[in-house]
This record gives structure tokens, sequence and C-alpha cells, in this order.
């Protein structure tokens, strides 16, 4: 479960960093935003919230449950498993603060009356999600290799 959703919940971010964001930025500014909203707004959420939080979940119980040594999990793993945490949260952080909120303000936006700041904050939608992409690529191996470690 552990590595599964922390797996699917990369491979989204990565198919979002590098394949969706370029085609975006390459389109001129209206139809940007048109399909920003249609393909980055609230649809990925209906998948990409449960997976970060079965992960997260998952990975916390199996932290507690080595720390109760039932069963026994090496140290190693349970290090990876905290990297692991660390990545999901930086996922769950950078996803919540920045770009969720740049989303719902795309979303409230006329397009016949876009903002001349357009670009800046599309940059910094794409530069947040880049972090976000790496720390959900960082939960994922560090889950996979904490899996190999036991």
């Amino acid at each position: 479960m552990n590595v599964l959703s922390a797996a699917i919940a990369a491979g989204g971010q990565l198919t979002i960093l590098l394949v969706i964001v370029p085609v975006v930025g390459a389109f001129e500014t209206r139809l940007s935003v048109q399909v920003h909203r249609a393909m980055l707004g609230h649809q990925t959420d209906r998948f990409m919230k449960p997976l970060g939080i079965a992960a997260l979940l998952s990975a916390l119980v199996i932290v507690a449950l080595g720390l109760l040594e039932v069963p026994r999990i090496p140290a190693a793993s349970l290090a990876l498993t905290c990297v692991g945490i660390a990545g999901t949260i930086g996922t769950i952080v950078t996803s919540r603060f920045f770009n969720v909120p740049t989303n719902r303000m795309l979303d409230g936006w006329s397009l016949n009356d876009i903002p001349e700041d357009y670009g800046r904050i599309r940059r910094r939608w794409d530069s947040v999600h880049r972090i976000r992409a790496s720390a959900g690529l960082l939960a994922a191996i560090a889950y996979l290799l904490a899996g190999y470690a036991r």
C-alpha cells in the first residue's frame, strides 16, 4: 500500500512536470489558462490527495510498528521510511499552500480579463511543482528502498 500509493502519486507528478507543464507553457496566455484549468485544476486532486494520505498514513504505521518492534524492522528500513515521510510531507505542503491555491485563483479568472502578471504566476506554479514532483519521487524511492532493506 505504501510503495504503491507513493509510486502512483509520483508518476502523476512526473507526468505533469515532464509533459503537461511544457505543453501549457508553449501556448498563448488565454489557451494556457484554459488548459491549466482543465488539466491541472481539481481533477487530479481526486487521485493525488488520497494517494498522498495513504502513503503518509501507511508510512506512519510502519514506523510505529517498527518502534514497538512488532514486527522487528531494521533501522535502515525505518530511516528510509522517515525519509519517505519527509518527501510525502513536502508534497503535501507544496500542494496545499502553493499549487492548489493558485489553481483556485485561476479558476476564478475570466478568460477575457487575465491578469498581466500571469506569466510570473505560471512560472511560480511550475517551480513549486518541480519541488513537489521531486519530493514525491524522493518519497517513492525511499519507501521502495525501505521495503528492500527489510
